[in-house]
């Protein structure tokens, strides 16, 4: 049964989207899957630089200790501020102390991150974690180490993803019914590829569309918590009681602060901790709690630096089903609640979304290749376009772990801002020109 035209112009207009969606947003969307395949191994990429590169493991211990660690850490830079204590994950992984110390300006301010052997309680090696391959991989999945426009720009992707996701499943789930699964024909290269571009978009429909929806909110979070005034599941609030200055000085008893957390929330294994400096006398312990699909640390309980009696405490399993969805989107879009062999699936899988790019620009190429009258075969153009992209990544790689965050970052920001400000500039006067020859055609008639 042919299609009446109601159908065909529906058809046409699923097309002109999936198209033009592709078309404008691909580059970004390959950057994100790629990035992203690898992002998902970020722990376990970071554990093992830490082990082969800096040789730093920790002791065996039944309950860890860090206090003298710290107060060795606290002589040797003495304006130190917003002390972060990351707990390890498994036996024989160090903890670490990330923190600033003040300068004249922030330019002249330095972070640093102390590796610590809980076992021991002494500190055993540092590094600069921003120059870090681990941060690296975040900050380009997360924001394309661009900080302003960069995290509105994932966000718009993954909206973007979401459409290609949907009118892809509309158009090619008719050609799925025509052609038996997973037939590939080998016609010539643009049906080849077209064959495997409709394939593996099905086979990966839900995982993208997993990944479009958690990688949308995830961009634009920010935004939409500041024009919808969403709020994080747990903003625990304690009152300002006295003075900062004094608050900050008060001595910790770590030990104390784990027998705390073993008492009055057992599930809880500690990710990460930290003292108050502004005035409320507490200490916060941020942590996961096993087989549950939430994103790390979400969980928390907030003691008093007095008495190490819980003041707050927060299970995001027992919180409303809005705090429950805002809280499971991170965890769902890097596979991190499933162990490795999840991974690899993501990773699997994340490559595939990749390879949709590349092979819908393709399709492009060779169905436009006669009218544009290109010299260079669509498969060498995006082989070209392929390298350049991947050498700027690497570059970018590079600059960061090798000569700094800050110009990486800058070189990023160049990048990302001038190819968006250029594809606004050729939009603009395309459509200029446009307009003009349109009413040259008139006036000539």
């Amino acid at each position: 049964m042919k299609p009446n035209s109601s159908e065909k112009r529906n058809q046409n207009l699923l097309w002109k989207i999936h198209h033009w969606a592709g078309l404008y947003t691909g580059i970004i969307i390959g950057i994100l899957c790629f990035t992203g395949a690898v992002a998902v191994f970020i722990p376990e990429i970071d554990l093992m630089i830490q082990k082969h590169y800096y040789s730093v493991s920790s002791s065996p211990y039944t309950i860890p200790k860090i206090d003298r660690a710290l107060a060795q850490a606290k002589k040797d830079y003495p304006k130190m501020s917003g002390l972060i204590i990351d707990m390890p994950d498994k036996p024989g992984q160090v903890a670490t102390f990330s923190f600033a110390v003040k300068g004249k300006d922030k330019a002249s301010s330095k972070f640093h991150f102390l590796f610590v052997d809980a076992g021991k309680d002494e500190i055993v090696g540092s590094r600069d974690r921003q120059n870090s391959l681990a941060n690296y991989l975040r900050q380009m999945h997360v924001r394309l180490y661009e900080g302003f426009w960069g995290r509105q720009l994932v966000g718009l992707a993954g909206i973007a993803f979401i459409v290609l996701t949907l009118t892809g499943l509309l158009i090619y789930g008719d050609f799925m019914k025509k052609q038996p699964y997973p037939k590939i024909r080998k016609k010539n290269t643009r049906i080849l590829m077209a064959d495997w571009h409709k394939i593996l978009g099905i086979s990966a429909l839900a995982f993208n569309f997993v990944i479009a929806c958690t990688g949308a909110w995830l961009g634009l979070l920010p935004k939409f918590m500041s024009w919808f005034g969403v709020k994080s599941p747990d903003h625990f609030q304690a009152p300002i009681f006295m003075d900062k200055k004094e608050d900050a000085g008060m001595v910790v008893h770590w030990d104390e602060v784990f027998k705390a957390v073993k008492q009055h929330f057992p599930e809880l294994k500690p990710g990460y901790m930290r003292a108050s400096e502004d005035g409320s006398a507490t200490i916060e312990v941020h942590g996961s709690i096993e087989a549950q699909i939430y994103e790390r640390n979400i969980n928390a309980l907030v003691l008093s630096k007095k008495s190490y009696q819980p003041l707050h405490k927060f299970e995001v399993a027992k919180a409303a089903f809005a705090d429950k969805l805002y809280a499971v989107q991170e965890a769902l879009h890097f596979g991190d609640f499933g162990g490795l062999g999840l991974k690899i699936l993501y990773a699997v899988l994340g490559l595939t979304s990749g390879f949709l790019s590349v092979s819908g620009f393709v399709v492009y190429l060779y169905r436009t290749d006669k009218k544009k009258k290109r010299t260079i075969s669509p498969l060498k153009t995006t082989f070209i376009y392929t390298v350049l992209i991947l050498l700027v990544l690497i570059v970018i790689a590079l600059i960061s772990m090798f000569i700094g965050y800050r110009h990486a970052a800058f070189v990023a920001a160049i990048i990302v801002d001038g190819t968006l400000a250029g594809f606004i500039i050729y939009a603009i006067v395309r459509a200029i020109l446009r307009k003009l020859k349109t009413r040259s055609a008139t006036a000539s008639l």
